[in-house]
């Protein structure tokens, strides 16, 4: 019944828009910060040399332009140890747990429980498949699918990194924040599934589940919790392999396949749990 339901997701995920759609979005995150930092300093030197053919007053001015320009880009690139290469990379792979996670949220909704949205569990039941049948292998196929291409969209941000600013990057770097990446999607995704699926709302779950991807580490943290925690993950990526706390990244991430795990687990029980009543129109919880 499991490899069944495994069968069904897959074929969903790959023949909507959905896989499509997550593919779109980590390539264009992997793509857009080396190239907008490049570019950026590539405009600084166009605006010094468009100056200097000037002259007079207005050189001046033109070159305090680009002058500002370069003094951010040098400011933001002390903040990453000097690299430019480095500032690209880890900005890349962090806005693929921000803004890419609920980018991908948002595709997702209708696996994450929006097929109930008519008529609860009802449909699947309907259709051949148990309650473990439905419920497991979502957490099979999409935690380990958008775990997996976060990571190839990490690998892909520090290999473009790499090429345009002169293999600054070092490759066990750029291989550890993508794992760090990879985990956090792979957990949060899971989350996602067990609040969708626990209630059928899948919208406001990706409300739900983004706020608390934002507010949970802040309050680790006041608590000075931090550690080994898949929120931590997000710290680590930002670290290189040679610096990192691998005790602080090895429990870590223990700590996010178990959650993950219960959150299959939990979205089980709650399912099941649940009372309908379809006697008038749509299903009533």
């Amino acid at each position: 019944m499991i490899k069944a339901g495994i069968k069904k997701e897959l074929m969903l995920f790959t023949r909507g828009f959905k896989l499509l759609g997550v593919i779109i979005t980590i390539v264009a995150i992997s793509l857009l910060y080396p190239f907008t930092y490049k570019s950026m300093e590539l405009m600084a030197n166009q605006i010094s040399d468009m100056g200097q053919q000037m002259g007079g007053e207005t050189q001046g001015q033109i070159e305090n332009s680009a002058s500002s320009i370069n003094n951010m880009l040098g400011s933001i690139s002390e903040m990453y140890g000097g690299s430019m290469a480095a500032v690209g990379f880890k900005t890349g792979v962090s806005s693929l747990t921000s803004t890419g996670s609920l980018v991908i949220m948002l595709l997702l909704m209708s696996a994450a429980g929006g097929e109930q949205k008519k008529r609860s569990v009802i449909i699947p039941t309907c259709a051949g498949l148990s309650l473990s049948g439905y419920v497991m292998p979502k957490f099979i196929v999409y935690p380990l699918a958008i775990g997996i291409m976060s990571f190839i969209g990490g690998m892909i941000t520090g290999g473009i990194s790499n090429l345009i600013y002169n293999n600054e990057l070092i490759i066990s770097n750029i291989v550890f924040s993508s794992v760090c990446g990879a985990i956090y999607m792979f957990f949060i995704t899971a989350v996602y599934f067990l609040a969708g699926l626990s209630t059928g709302r899948p919208g406001i779950s990706v409300i739900i589940v983004y706020a608390g991807s934002t507010v949970v580490p802040l309050i680790l943290q006041a608590l000075d919790i931090d550690k080994y925690n898949p929120f931590t993950m997000q710290t680590l990526l930002m670290s290189s392999y040679s610096e990192a706390d691998m005790n602080n990244f090895i429990l870590s991430t223990v700590v996010s396949v178990v959650l993950s795990v219960i959150s299959c687990l939990l979205t089980l029980m709650i399912t099941t749990l649940r009372k309908i009543d379809n006697s008038v129109g749509e299903a009533n919880l």
